[in-house]
């Protein structure tokens, strides 16, 4: 039941009593809390001895603890004397630290309990007196709780910042108003408390005790909570009310025994309501006590009644109880009504007053805002010329910065729209930090922010302007109270600075009082927004506050600069949201604006204005609105500016030193630095300006330009006080980093400008030498400093010119000349030039920036040129308007571009004169110079001049005679005759540019012309002859011809050209016509460029006449069908610039698919037509057709390569059979990657661009090939790329050409991505040996994704490669191959994977040490392993030699040596003598030389490998072979061999020296003729080789022939070979011939395919035949074995690998198998054993009822098969079987058996045991040989229920008489004898040991 709390008749004592009550809940709620920090404290001060008491611990006296008022004694020490204890004194010492205030309470505490209760550690946080008793958390006060949370600084880190900033003892920490609570409770003098200071008790103590850092997930701080709300709304038991009371009379016990004051009062207080609770619960316990002893009295009257009584008693009890609350109920029910209604019509009078005022209030200030806030400053150089604010305003440009959880601040990618979007997230947000650089419209945000709150909530004007469009939301807030924290210095409460800056202003002295008390109450109700303006300019006077205090949450916006956001102060949970303001959104319209407020009239406009901004180079001032002002103030005052970039940076550093208060002062006239003449402010403060210019030199030409810096780079060069100036000025600003929270800040000038005048002061104010500033060994960027240059030009143009010379190194201005080249020579992108010609400031910006790692294309080259004329002619410029004396800049390349202003031109001309003796490039477009300096120029420059475009006169042909120009371009009527005169003199020209010209005669060429261009000329017939015949005689010539007018009679010239070699010849034509094409019809043309699609209509009609055309490049627009007969000689088509229709394209891959070679077709720049503009010819096939075509047609010898495309033209190549793909851009990737999965017979794919996130491309399966051409990449991408790859399942490669791994930063940003180290995990788990990986270019990132990876194949194409790799080589588990290029020195440490099997040095420069070394290393692998040596060049020993700490190569030699080298194969292509001295006696294994000059080498070194067994050698050889073989040479293998029948019978011989047998290996043999091998006459005669071959003993030798000649064979006749192995059946046709020669051969191969009869005529001494891999007819076969059977001795025939062809194609024979089956029957076959391994029936069918001797039958298929006829082979005697068998052995033998092996066999008992049966039946004696026989498992044997179990076999076998049986064991188990128990075995032959222990 609910207890009613209004227990007074007097409200506010009511309120009395609930405080009191609500300290006590609070108090238990901080218990558990408080009790779990305190062990924790324990643990951090540590534990004492537990034995010294406190008195022993402190010193005596120490106040205020002794007190000696009597001789020797102190009432604190008593008996103790102080001693020392370090383990105590330890835990002390801890104490104090802890202690806020280093004054522990030690009277309270207990030292000697300090080793295990933590609570006497606590109480050393109590207040001095009255807490000695206390024993536990539980049993102290409030007040003792709170002390010990303000007193013990370990609670700083349980509690937020909020609970305790600002810190105690200050009145306004939350903590210490929590404990004023308590003693304003404690201490009152009338027990009256009113609603408002109750309703902020219980507001204070729920927000403690919901503290989010560690309470407001505590339990019983949840429950404290939970029981104030029930308190406060009334909600509370009796029962609880009752036991916080008995608390609450505790609580004053303790306070009477602390010595507190408590007043009579409140003694009273508690003591009425004690007693009221009392009285309640005595009528309470009273009735229950009446109601039990009536139960007691009627006990005996039986148990119906005592229940009956029961009941009517509890139910009395329980209406009385009612009736007494009820009744108490209705009368204090009465009482509060009366007081509400009274409290109700007072509050509505307050409220109607209140709401007067409120409005009064918001009226004067919106008054206020529009009249006296409505203006902004216009002008910086006179801060009182002000123009309202909507006349000037533009929109700012508000970017919001996110902080993560781990403090890194991130920028986003979109700007602020709305208003919502800075004061809403989900909810109202309490503070907004805007950071901005000075300058940047912060202020003035602020001020229209005000002006559009006033609009939007009372004056709806319709002309108004907001900043954003839901100005609504702004409603949302009451009130808006702007401050400027500039004007609030001294004071920390915003209240206070609303008062100050408002208030006061808006209303009169008497009324100001009420006004303030008014804004109280407005702050504690009202939402409301507070802007506050310039937080970096406000300080606290005291230090502690960062931002100034707001007692009520509102919604708050601060403007700051960014490194005032640095403040650690600042916590990154007080900022709601983070937003940079980045200027404003349209810079134009800004000019406008400010150009309007600041003239009368209209005269001057933005269009005037933006060209003098272009003229005078000023557009990087237009980046903040600020410098945008200065810069149009300036314009319109211009009778005091002189357009100097050097005074205005003066101007600007002068205001802002002037905003940071600096003094008054001028520098005197005719001061060094003429442009700080005019400043006021800098002169007093010229220590901190030269500080800051040599910070700025200093950061400019670094090793690496910096923009931002941290603090430690600043300090090098500033001191703490000048830095401070700088940040107050503006001048620096400071930002936190975005990215990682614990970097630095980072400190940039106000603008990069300002950094770069100020560097460029330093040099000119400085005394030391430029070439201690640059030295000649650091590579600088002169377009990266040019600003600096052109300001040093405005201070010291000597110097400037003296720095020029130093920056410009010879790379550079080799890219200026090599782009200029590329201009003359016809570079026409004319969106570039434009934008290096004029002033776009962003592109040029981005040109300097890619300077330094820029490809070397035309645009590029020619960009750096033109930016750097641009640069000098600003240097010129600046130097004359800063009123420079001398200008001496030297430069020589001069381009007098249409694009130039008059000013830049007449600039530049000056700077021509003055270095007319040095001119390189004379590029002349206009007619700005006269002929007279024209022809100055080229006199004086005749031996440095190396290009000229100019108009042509007499004059200046004559000038040009003996000159060393290199290209020139002239335009204009030329005379011929007098031209030719002064050409061949030119004699190092290469390229010729005619222009709008006439030409009838032949003229002269250089032979050093390598381009002629001939534009909008007039030719005659003969002239195009000679010109192309003339150019047909040089080497490679490219000619264009473009709108060549032409009167050529074709056929009378043709005939000339037809005769001329021109395949030499580029030829480009545009705009051509029919005669000009007549010439080349039917000619040799090599390459030709059509430039326009009419070019290429009438080209058509001889295009494929053109039989040497090998490319053809295209421009223009193509509809239709492509209909083109190409030559059948074309290798490239490409597309340049083509605009043409689907069907075009699909029709003209049709037309490439049919060319039967290889063909290229390049799409560099093609724009498909949407199908309604190609498809307007309905007489063309629709390109559904065309693509059905395509997909019918074999494209995979075309090779598409892609530059700039479409989806559409994708979409064409769709399920297309295209071999190559190449894809230069990410664009072509991107759209590729849709569709390349369909790509079915694509075996390669070439890519390049920048590529980040997961690589999510489906790779067909056909692919073998991947390259990264030039790859910018994430290693996630990489990661990814190679899990595809490993996908596939064959072999594939994956070249990494140029590949550059983004760092992890640049990388990180899309965090939906699998993180790398997840896809590393994935690479490891996949199987990557498929994938060959060739590196080019590297970095260690690369190598370290494929660590631990199965990579199966490497390839590293450089020895920076190799290094790195060897960092992780040993972890490749799966690598095979591994391919090494490069140069190597010192000893080889490459730690090599157990699995590598082959290792290819492809081009190695090294030295033997690093060879040697090397093969060590391979020795130690415990496999065979193969080192191929492709081209390997070993260093002298000088190159070698250089570093002597490695072990000598001698050494090595030896070491080499004493290792074992036998599983190395070594393969040698390239050598020299010295490679072959280091395998000079070593144990190589294998050798394979690969030429004939390895060969020549290694014929020195080979007999002394002793280890040597196979031999290969390629090349040419002739005379007698006089190699020395090795007694250890197992093998000679001639793979790709041409020699001469004396070389190879030379080589048999020597082969026939060895003792032992040896193959000789015939793979690929040509015998040269008998002319060519002649030559020598000195060698032996082959006769006379041919006949010590007959005499010599060639058994040893296998001969292995695979292709070969008769010739060959013709050496082999009457020779004593052992063995012949014939791989092809020519080779057998042709041995044939002489087989039954070879008296010596045992052992003959045979492979092939044979059909008809087997005339082979067979030596009498072959003992195998052995068929490997054949295919027959049953005719050879059947008369092979007639053959056979015709030797008069035994012969083994092995038919390893038979197929026995179908009759089919056997029945062209006209000897048929039946017959031959006939003639086998009768004959005698018993010498021959046959040994089958693979075979059919049909095989079997022709031995059946043969007199076959020996049968051997390798695989249990063939005895399956072999049993339907081994009962009809009546002679054989002799059965091999092998296999497996299970069930019963069910076949029948021949009468004849003798013996039966089991060679290696796997069988049942079963089949044993019914094999023995079998064996028994014969009538004679039998052996079965058990060689290798392994009885199966009973459960495997038990699978074939059909059979007789082995136990019944066993009793058969029993039964059975096996005496025939002889019977012979090697390998066995226990379970054979085990099947030969008590069996009547007669004859036991027991081979090995084991077998007679088991038996």
């Amino acid at each position: 039941m609910a207890a009613n709390t209004n227990l007074f008749t007097d409200k506010e004592t009511t309120n009395w009593f609930k405080a009191s009550i609500a300290l006590n809940v609070a108090k238990q709620g901080l218990t558990n809390f408080l009790d779990t920090q305190l062990q924790n404290v324990h643990a951090v001060v540590g534990k004492s001895c537990g034995n010294c008491p406190i008195e022993k611990l402190i010193p005596c006296p120490t106040k205020p603890y002794c007190n000696k008022n009597k001789r020797n004694y102190c009432s604190f020490h008593k008996s103790q004397k102080p001693q020392p204890c370090p383990k105590c004194d330890h835990v002390k010492q801890n104490i104090i630290l802890q202690h806020r205030y280093n004054g522990p309470s030690w009277r309270n505490t207990r030292a000697e309990k300090w080793v295990q209760d933590y609570w006497e550690i606590g109480k050393c946080f109590l207040p001095p007196d009255g807490y000695t008793s206390v024993c536990s958390v539980q049993e102290s006060d409030f007040n003792g709780v709170i002390s010990i949370l303000l007193n013990c600084l370990h609670f700083q880190t349980c509690l937020s910042s909020s609970c305790l900033s600002p810190p105690p003892p200050d009145k306004l920490c939350p903590l210490e108003k929590v404990r004023q609570i308590g003693r304003d409770v404690r201490h009152t003098s009338d027990c009256k408390v009113t609603d408002a200071d109750l309703q902020d008790y219980f507001q204070t103590l729920s927000t403690l005790l919901t503290d989010p850092n560690c309470l407001q997930h505590d339990p019983t701080a949840i429950r404290a909570c939970t029981r104030l709300n029930d308190l406060q709304n009334d909600h509370m038991s009796i029962n609880e009310l009752g036991e916080l009371l008995k608390e609450a009379y505790r609580t004053l016990k303790h306070a009477k025994e602390a010595g507190e004051s408590f007043s009579d009062e409140a003694k009273r207080t508690f003591a009425k309501a004690n007693a009221y609770l009392m009285c309640v619960e005595q009528r309470l316990n009273k009735k229950t006590q009446v109601g039990e002893q009536r139960l007691t009295n009627q006990t005996h009257a039986g148990q119906r009644r005592l229940k009956s009584k029961t009941k009517a008693g509890l139910e009395h009890i329980e209406r009385k109880r009612n009736d007494a609350e009820q009744c108490l109920e209705s009368k204090i029910k009465e009482i509060l009504i009366k007081i509400t209604r009274m409290q109700e019509t007072a509050n509505k009078t307050t409220q109607v007053e209140y709401e007067r005022g409120k409005a009064d209030f918001r009226s004067n200030l919106i008054q206020f805002y529009t009249t006296k806030m409505h203006t902004v400053s216009v002008s910086p150089l006179w801060e009182g010329c002000d123009k309202p604010v909507w006349d000037i305003f533009v929109k700012p440009k508000l970017i919001p910065i996110i902080i993560e959880k781990d403090g890194s601040r991130t920028k986003t990618n979109h700007t602020i729209e709305q208003y919502k979007d800075i004061f809403y997230h989900d909810k109202k947000l309490n503070r907004v930090f805007i950071q901005g650089d000075p300058g940047a419209g912060k202020s003035t945000f602020l001020m229209k922010l005000a002006l559009d709150w006033c609009e939007a909530i009372s004056l709806h004007n319709p002309s108004h302007m907001s900043t954003f469009t839901d100005v609504d939301t702004l409603r949302d807030f009451q009130f808006l109270f702007h401050i400027s924290l500039r004007d609030a210095i001294g004071q920390r409460e915003v209240i206070e600075m609303i008062k100050t800056q408002i208030i006061d202003i808006i209303y009169a002295c008497d009324e100001r009082q009420n006004a303030f008390k008014l804004l109280q109450q407005i702050m504690k109700q009202e939402t409301c927004i507070l802007t506050m303006d310039g937080l970096n300019e406000w300080a606290d006077h005291l230090n502690k506050y960062v931002v100034p205090l707001i007692v009520n949450c509102h919604t708050t916006v601060v403007t700051t600069r960014p490194w005032k956001m640095i403040d650690e102060r600042i916590k990154d949970s007080e900022i709601n949201r983070l937003k940079d303001i980045e200027g404003i959104t349209d810079t134009e319209e800004l000019t406008k604006r400010i150009i309007l407020s600041l003239q009368t009239g209209t005269d001057r406009t933005h269009t005037e204005f933006m060209a003098h901004v272009n003229e005078h180079k000023l557009m990087r001032f237009l980046t903040s609105p600020w410098l945008q002002v200065l810069i149009v103030n300036l314009w319109i005052n211009n009778n005091e500016f002189k357009s100097s970039l050097c005074e205005i940076n003066c101007i600007l550093l002068d205001l802002l030193f002037k905003k940071a208060n600096a003094k008054k002062g001028y520098f005197k006239i005719g001061h060094s630095i003429q442009c700080l003449s005019n400043t006021r402010f800098i002169k007093e403060k010229v220590e901190i300006f030269d500080a800051l210019a040599n910070a700025a030199f200093q950061f400019t030409f670094s090793s690496k330009k910096s923009l931002a810096f941290s603090e430690r780079e600043l300090m090098n060069y500033l001191t703490v006080e000048q830095l401070s100036f700088c940040l107050h000025a503006g001048v620096l600003t400071q930002r936190r980093s975005l990215g990682i929270a614990a970097e630095e800040s980072q400190f940039s000038f106000i603008h990069e400008t300002v950094q770069e005048f100020l560097a460029a002061y330093h040099i000119a104010n400085s005394k030391q030498e430029l070439s201690e500033f640059f030295p000649t060994e650091t590579k600088y960027n002169v377009l990266e400093m040019c600003q600096t240059v052109i300001y040093l030009c405005g201070l010291d143009c000597k110097k400037a010119n003296e720095l020029l010379n130093r920056l410009t190194d010879v790379e550079f201005l080799v890219n200026i000349n090599q782009g200029l080249s590329k201009y003359v020579q016809g570079y026409d992108d004319m969106e570039h030039l434009m934008a290096f010609q004029t002033d776009d400031y962003i592109k040029i910006k981005n040109v300097k920036s890619k300077h330094a790692q820029m490809t070397k294309g035309a645009h590029f080259l020619f960009a750096l040129s033109v930016l750097f004329q641009r640069m000098i002619i600003s240097c010129c410029t600046e130097a004359k308007a800063s009123g420079q004396k001398e200008i001496c800049l030297n430069y020589r390349d001069f381009t007098f571009s249409k694009y130039l202003s008059t000013a830049d031109s007449k600039a530049l001309t000056e700077l021509l004169i003055f270095n007319k003796s040095n001119v390189r490039s004379l590029i002349l477009e206009t007619n700005v110079l006269q002929t007279g300096e024209i022809l100055t120029v080229l006199q004086h420059s005749k031996r440095s001049l190396e290009r000229v475009t100019t108009k042509m006169t007499p004059e200046i042909n004559k000038e040009l005679q003996q000159m060393i120009i290199q290209e020139l371009h002239c335009s204009g009527i030329i005379d011929v005759s007098s031209f030719s005169c002064v050409l061949p003199s030119l004699s190092q020209l290469t390229y010729l540019k005619i222009e709008d010209s006439r030409f009838s005669e032949h003229i002269v060429l250089p032979d050093t012309i390598q381009h002629i261009n001939l534009l909008k000329c007039t030719c005659t017939n003969e002239f195009l002859r000679r010109l192309l015949v003339h150019l047909a005689s040089l080497k490679h010539v490219t000619c264009d011809l473009s709108e060549i007018d032409t009167d050529c009679n074709t056929d009378l010239f043709q005939s000339d050209l037809l005769l001329s070699d021109m395949t030499n010849i580029c030829l480009n034509v545009k705009l051509g016509n029919t005669d000009l094409y007549g010439l080349l019809y039917g000619s040799s043309i090599g390459k030709l460029g059509l430039n326009t699609a009419d070019d290429l209509s009438l080209a058509s009609e001889f295009l494929h006449t053109l039989n040497k055309l090998t490319n053809l490049y295209l421009f223009g627009t193509y509809t239709g069908r492509c209909d083109l007969r190409l030559p059948a000689s074309l290798q490239c088509f490409s597309l340049q610039k083509v605009e043409c229709s689907s069907e075009w394209l699909c029709s003209l891959l049709i037309t490439l698919a049919t060319l039967d070679h290889p063909v290229e077709c390049e799409l560099w720049d093609v724009v498909l037509q949407p199908c309604e503009q190609a498809s307007g010819e309905e007489s063309h096939k629709h390109a559904s057709d065309l693509r059905s075509e395509i997909l019918s047609r074999d494209l995979s010898n075309i090779e598409i390569y892609v530059e700039n495309c479409s989806m559409a033209l994708f979409e064409i190549l769709r399920d297309s059979s295209i071999g190559i793909l190449d894809l230069t851009t990410t664009d072509c990737v991107l759209l590729a990657s849709e569709i390349l999965h369909t790509l079915n017979k694509l075996t390669k794919l070439y890519l390049w661009g920048t590529y980040t996130g997961r690589c999510d491309f489906s790779l067909p399966a056909s692919l073998q090939c991947i390259s990264l051409q030039k790859v910018e990449c994430s290693s996630e991408w990489l990661c990814s790329l190679l899990i595809t790859l490993s996908s596939l399942d064959h072999h594939v490669e994956c070249e990494l050409c140029d590949v550059v791994l983004q760092p992890c930063e640049e990388a990180h940003e899309d965090e939906s991505h699998v993180h790398v180290s997840d896809l590393r995990s994935e690479i490891l788990s996949r199987d990557l040996s498929n994938i060959e990986i060739l590196v080019t270019t590297c970095s260690m990132e690369l190598f370290e994704i494929l660590r631990d990876s199965s990579i199966g194949i490497l390839t590293l194409r450089t020895t920076d490669c190799v290094s790195f790799a060897s960092e992780i080589l040993h972890t490749l588990n799966k690598l095979a191959n591994l391919n090494l290029w490069g140069t190597f020195t010192g000893r080889c440490d490459l730690r090599l994977p157990a699995s590598l099997q082959c290792i290819t040095l492809a081009e190695v420069e090294c030295s033997s040490e690093w060879l040697c070394s090397l093969l060590i290393t391979l020795s130690s692998l415990d496999h065979p392993v193969k080192c191929v040596l492709w081209d390997v060049v070993l260093q002298s020993s000088e190159e070698a030699h250089g570093d002597e700490s490695h072990v000598h190569v001698s050494d090595l030699r030896s070491e080499i040596l004493s290792r074992d080298l036998s599983n190395i194969e070594i393969v040698v292509k390239t050598c020299s003598m010295k490679l072959f001295e280091i395998l000079r006696d070593s144990s190589i294994g294998i050798l394979d030389l690969r030429t004939a000059d390895c060969v020549l080498l290694a014929s020195e070194i080979l007999h002394t490998l002793n280890k040597l067994t196979q031999l290969y050698l390629w090349g040419t050889f002739t005379s007698r072979c006089d190699l020395r073989l090795p007694a250890s040479l197992q093998c000679i293998t001639l793979a790709e061999v041409e020699c001469s029948s004396e070389w190879l019978c030379s080589l048999l011989i020597t082969l026939s020296s060895l003792d032992h047998p040896v193959e000789l290996q015939l793979r690929d043999v040509v015998l040269q003729s008998s002319e060519e091998a002649h030559r020598d006459e000195s060698h032996v005669h082959v006769s006379d080789l041919r006949s010590e071959i007959l005499s010599r003993d060639l058994s040893n030798i296998e001969i292995l022939v695979k292709t070969c000649s008769m010739k060959l064979f013709e050496i082999l006749r009457d020779s004593s070979i052992g063995i012949l192995d014939l791989r092809t059946a020519d080779c057998v046709l042709l041995a044939s011939e002489i087989l039954h020669t070879l008296n010596k051969l045992t052992k003959l191969y045979l492979w092939g395919t044979f059909t008809s009869r087997c005339d082979l005529r067979l030596p009498a001494s072959l003992q195998c035949i052995s068929l490997q891999k054949v295919e027959c007819s049953s005719e050879w076969l059947c008369s092979l074995l007639i053959t056979l059977s015709s030797l008069d001795h035994p012969v083994e025939c092995e038919l390893c690998d038979v197929v026995l062809q179908p009759c089919e194609e056997a029945h062209g024979d006209e000897s048929h198998a039946s017959d031959l089956r006939s003639e086998i029957l009768p004959r005698d076959l018993s010498n021959i054993e046959i040994l089958v391994k693979t075979c059919s029936m049909k095989l079997f069918e022709i031995l059946r009822d043969s007199s076959i001797g020996i049968l051997d039958l390798e695989t249990a298929d063939c005895v399956l098969l072999a049993s339907e006829i081994l009962h009809t082979l009546n002679k054989l005697t002799k059965l091999y079987l092998w296999g497996t068998y299970t069930g019963r052995c069910d076949f029948s033998l021949p009468a004849s058996l003798q013996c039966i092996t089991l060679a290696e066999v796997e069988c049942s008992s079963e089949w044993l045991c019914s094999l023995l049966i079998t064996l028994s039946l014969l009538d004679h004696p039998v052996e079965l040989q058990l060689c290798d026989v392994v009885l199966q498992p009973c459960e495997e044997a038990r699978g074939d229920e059909s059979h007789k179990h082995v136990s019944d076999l066993r009793s058969e076998i029993l039964s059975r008489d096996l005496s025939n049986i002889k019977l012979s064991v090697k390998t066995c188990s226990m379970k054979l004898f085990e099947i030969l128990r008590d069996s009547s075995i007669r004859i036991l032959y027991l081979r090995t040991a084991d077998c007679v222990l088991l038996a």
